[in-house]
This record gives C-alpha cells, structure tokens and sequence, in this order.
C-alpha cells in the first residue's frame, strides 16, 4: 500500500499573496498552482495519503485533480516511507568572506596588485576589473595583473577594456587569451557586437562604461537554480559577499551606489567589512524587500537595484 505521498527535495512550493508555484529546481522548471492546492501540499506532506484523501472526501474531484497535477509533472511520488526520505536542508553556507568583487582601474589613484591581494586573503572567487584606458603602455600592466592573478585563489577574472578597432581588439584577445584564470574579455563602447569570426570568450558592446556602471538588471530574467534560492531566504544574492572599487579606490557595495563605506588607500578591506555597515544590505533578503516579498517568483528573481530601509524595518527599492 502506498502510504504517503512524499514531494522531491529539490521541488519548493512557494506563496505569494494572490498565486503560488512548484519550483522543481532539479528539471529547472516552474509551474503555476492554484492557492488553494498550497494547504494540500501541506498536509501531504505531514500526514499519511489516505488521512489526508479522507478530509476532502467531499472534495473528491478537486482533490483527485491535484494528485494527478503532482504525479503527471513529477513533483512527487507515491512510497510506504517517509522518515528515510530527508528534506535537504535550506541553509545556505559559504567559506567565502568575499565572494565576488567589481574594480575601475584607471591605472592610477590606488596599488591594484595590493588590492587584489587583500581580495585573495578573503578567498574571493570571482574577479571583474574594468579597465578605462587600454594605451599601449597600458597593456603591460594588464598582463602583469593577470599574470599575478594566475597564481591566487581567484577561480576567474572577467575584464572589460575600451574598445580601440577590430584589428587593435583582436590584437588584444590574441596577446591575453593565454592566462589560464582570464574566463572573458568585453569590448565596451564598439561600433559592431561581434568579431568577424569566431572566438571563444570574447564580447563586444556598444555601451559606454558610464551605461555599464549604472545599469540594473532585467528583473524579469528568472534563475531557477537551487543555491540561488537558498541564498536568497538568507540573504540579498545579488550583494551578498560583494564589493565594488572605483577608479578613485572607494569601496561600495556596487559600484552604481551612491553609499561608500572606506577607500583603499586608507583603509583595508577586512577593516571596512568590521567597522562599517558595508554589510548591511547582504542580509536583505528578498522577504524583506517591499513589492518583491508578495511575489511568488521573488526567490528567482535578481533585483540589483539600491535599496532604503523604511520606518517599518522592510527595505525599498529606489532606482
């Protein structure tokens, strides 16, 4: 006899305040569900099938319905156990201090290869440094940059450089494309969006850096990925373990931000993530954010805009 009717670990119903999904993070796919269906779920979930099939006795087309719903698309399974089927758990943990780190450098005004070693003692992962001037001399100092980086933690550096021509560019992707670490090159502010062939790890763009620094990402764009969702009950992903340095050595917590929390010619990174309030909006989750806590989506959404603290202890997004 089928007992129970257990829902997959990596399947998350989730409610917002007028609709509700199944979100089978495993088959990266979303489906939408009647509210009423969550309370089902629920009680599924808790107790045994046919305690549960009896309460909505009189209900028996309805109830039958969302049974099928979960079987057909998968979400659940029929078993005499349950205790040996563990949920996974939804705590998101990272031995990261800094995760990921943005950097303007205008080859002036700070020491880069100082930075970039604070950056590594704090087991940052992902580097993106956005050159804004690509000279001749300058390309040296690139290579030298990365170069060093090729011997730290770092797991990948993404760099953007001033778009010069076609010719000068692929000069440029042809002379770095050699450092193991170096995942992408972006030519900003092109007169074309691609090469004349094909290359690997290579993008052009015709926005200027000004366009790149400032602007939010589509928050209609969905990430269907189950740390993204753990993370997000916790914490803000999109500034969670983040910083951003400017070309004057300012530290932000992104780089579109009006806030500076310290500079690095002043202070060190680990001293502003102690004594400042850097850290403030790594803990805004999306649960705390007003007109995206309602929203059934709002753990696969990627909100990137700047945020205010209300009266009320929520948080508001203000461009």
């Amino acid at each position: 006899m089928n007992k129970y009717l257990n829902i997959f670990s990596f399947c998350k119903v989730i409610e917002g305040k007028e609709n509700a999904i199944i979100c089978d993070f495993q088959k990266k796919n979303i489906k939408y569900v009647p509210s009423s269906m969550v309370e089902v779920i629920k009680m599924l979930t808790t107790l045994p099938y046919a305690e549960v099939e009896n309460t909505f006795s009189d209900q028996k087309y309805i109830f039958e319905s969302y049974v099928n719903l979960l079987l057909v698309e998968k979400f659940a399974f029929f078993s005499d156990l349950r205790d040996e089927f563990t949920p996974i758990s939804d705590t998101w943990e990272s031995p990261q201090v800094i995760n990921n780190a943005i950097i303007e450098y205008q080859f002036e005004n700070y020491n880069i290869t100082h930075l970039i070693e604070q950056l590594d003692d704090l087991n940052c992962q992902f580097l993106e440094i956005r050159f804004l001037d690509c000279g001749k001399e300058k390309l040296a100092s690139i290579e030298e940059i990365l170069q060093y980086c090729d011997d730290l933690v770092l797991r990948s550096i993404k760099i953007y450089i001033p778009y010069i021509s076609q010719k000068g560019s692929l000069q440029i992707y042809h002379r770095l494309k050699k450092f193991k670490k170096l995942e992408a090159m972006v030519f900003y502010g092109s007169d074309r969006t691609k090469a004349n062939y094909a290359l690997q790890n290579i993008l052009f763009t015709k926005k200027d850096m000004e366009y790149i620094r400032k602007k939010n990402f589509d928050d209609t764009d969905l990430i269907i990925d189950f740390e993204y969702y753990r993370e997000s009950l916790q914490y803000n992903p999109y500034y969670n373990k983040k910083i951003g340095i400017d070309y004057l050595g300012n530290v932000k917590n992104c780089l579109k931000n009006e806030s500076v929390f310290g500079n690095v010619n002043k202070n060190n990174i680990i001293q502003i993530l102690k004594e400042t309030d850097i850290k403030e909006l790594w803990h805004v989750s999306h649960d705390m954010i007003l007109g995206l806590k309602d929203d059934e989506l709002r753990y696969n959404r990627l909100i990137s805009n700047n945020l205010r603290k209300t009266s009320e202890g929520l948080y508001e997004i203000i461009n």
